[in-house]
């Protein structure tokens, strides 16, 4: 009975500890002890004796003394410690591979990307590679103190609950167990979906601190619900549900790029047919255009190719790029009206196409909705879309710390 106690106690400290690292990471402004206090209903008591041991094992620092409420002393603000405790963020992609260590501030410590699109083939070679790659920065950041909390590992395909790569079909990968590979094991990565992660990106104070974002306009709320539209050589999707990612039964909703625009358009790698990916999609957009080269480029020499055709009224370019733009419209509002969720990002590849595009879209999706969807309608680009994937996978592992705490905090 008495070790049952103990374990309850060390539970519900362990919890504790969660309840404050989320209250400092979802603040936009800078927090004391007391506006802790307030926030999470514990006691200033419990709060004093937390902070002080996540000042102990250099979790937390006290700022210099600031003003910090309206009345009163100037308090100390409670930050996270820079580059001590870090989120390994891994990637493998259409045009390459590679990885990032974050920390709770947002800040990318360490990056390495392989830009090469048929190194990504040979599914052993890629992963071999990554670890080979990853392991010694491991270890010299390891060897000078920093605690390296695990991570994500991003593919561009179905990716299931107990980390089943289904099909990555423009990669050529089927069926691998991700969760068997020495990378994941060695380094402790959850594998996902792209798309997935880089959903988790936009969430502010997931795992890095809301005030590293405050810096933009379309910043999403920590309780909002959002769809999140990745767009690339494939087109996948995620769903944000107030805050938490939502991935169905199997791992693997949201793949908004394989719901059918129309029932007689060409055949997708799936076996379906009209895919909205087979026109909205990076490869897809070029061929359907004219470009002899697709295959062999990047998202930015693709983009800087439409954009001179365009530049030049090339009526068939504008017409690819409309319909492309209808078929994509066409999938955000039937999956609008599946799930009731009207705050709309769009990222990758198709934030090239800037304001003005987005614009075109917002108005194609709106005409379409009901009265209740139309007047909450928002459509924007990222915040995070620099390799969102690779931040939301290094979040994956910073929230360790916050969801097992014990594990890491208490254990001595």
């Amino acid at each position: 009975m008495a070790r049952q106690k103990a374990l309850n106690q060390e539970n519900l400290r362990a919890h504790n500890i969660g309840v404050v690292l989320s209250a400092i990471l979802r603040s936009r402004e800078p927090v004391s002890r007391a506006h802790i206090a307030r926030t999470t209903g514990m006691t200033k008591a419990a709060i004093s004796i937390i902070v002080s041991d996540l000042i102990e094992h250099q979790v937390l620092q006290e700022g210099e003394p600031q003003q910090l409420a309206s009345t009163g002393k100037p308090s100390n603000p409670l930050e996270f410690v820079p580059q001590k405790w870090l989120g390994l963020g891994v990637q493998v992609h259409t045009d390459g591979y590679g990885f990032i260590l974050q920390d709770f501030n947002g800040t990318v410590v360490h990056k390495q990307w392989i830009d090469n699109a048929e190194s990504v083939s040979e599914r052993t070679d890629v992963l071999d590679q990554l670890e080979r790659m990853i392991a010694p920065v491991v270890r010299d950041y390891e060897v000078q103190g920093c605690h390296i909390l695990g991570g994500g590992l991003a593919v561009p395909g179905m990716v299931t609950s107990d980390g089943v790569l289904i099909d990555a079909p423009n990669l050529g990968w089927k069926n691998v167990d991700l969760m068997a590979t020495s990378l994941v094991q060695r380094f402790h990565l959850t594998p996902l979906n792209e798309a997935n992660v880089a959903a988790i990106a936009q969430i502010p104070g997931y795992a890095v601190t809301a005030s590293s974002m405050n810096n933009a306009e379309n910043t999403t709320s920590l309780a909002d619900s959002f769809i999140y539209i990745s767009t690339d050589v494939g087109v996948g999707g995620a769903f944000v549900d107030r805050g938490t990612l939502v991935a169905g039964n199997n791992g693997v909703s949201g793949e908004i790029g394989h719901l059918s625009v129309s029932m007689g358009g060409p055949v997708c790698r799936c076996g379906r047919r009209g895919c909205m990916e087979m026109y909205a999609g990076r490869k897809a957009l070029l061929n359907a255009a004219g470009c002899s080269r697709a295959s062999h480029m990047d998202a930015d020499e693709g983009f800087a190719w439409i954009s001179q055709k365009l530049i030049g009224s090339d009526a068939k370019v504008d017409e690819v790029m409309v319909e492309a733009t209808r078929a994509m419209a066409s999938a955000i509002v039937s999956t609008i009206n599946m799930l009731d969720i009207t705050n709309v990002i769009i990222g990758g590849f198709w934030t090239r196409f800037g304001a003005n595009w987005l614009a075109q879209l917002y108005t194609s999706v709106s005409m379409q909705l009901n009265t209740v969807h139309k007047n909450k309608l928002t459509i924007t680009f990222p915040v995070i879309d620099n390799r969102a994937a690779l931040r939301g996978s290094a979040q994956l592992g910073l929230r360790h710390l916050i969801d097992e705490a014990g594990e890491y905090l208490l254990s001595d």
